[in-house]
């Protein structure tokens, strides 16, 4: 499974000298199996700020923490993180 994503940096709100980044999933992504994509449907999958997928670790009164993952849970298969932004500095020789 290969998912991309674009980062973009952006302008904190809360700090007029701060920045923060910002990865946005691509949205043709090709799940590995049906559970997974099912999954990310009816949870929060993507972490905006990690740049992965995440699954929840721990829920407590305060809110929730997250553990990035690169294996599918469901089918064990690995998965490739991309970033748009970059492109291949390899060019093909002819």
């Amino acid at each position: 499974m290969k998912a991309t994503c674009k980062k973009e940096t952006l302008q904190d709100p809360n700090n007029s000298s701060g920045t923060y980044d910002n990865y946005i999933l691509n949205r043709n992504v090709e799940f590995c199996c049906s559970s997974l994509k099912s999954h990310c449907k009816k949870f929060t999958g993507w972490d905006y700020e990690k740049g992965k997928f995440v699954m929840v670790d721990k829920i407590t009164y305060d809110g929730h923490s997250t553990v990035a993952i690169d294996f599918c849970p469901f089918c064990g298969e690995a998965i490739e993180y991309g970033d748009m932004n970059k492109t291949d500095s390899k060019k093909k020789k002819k």
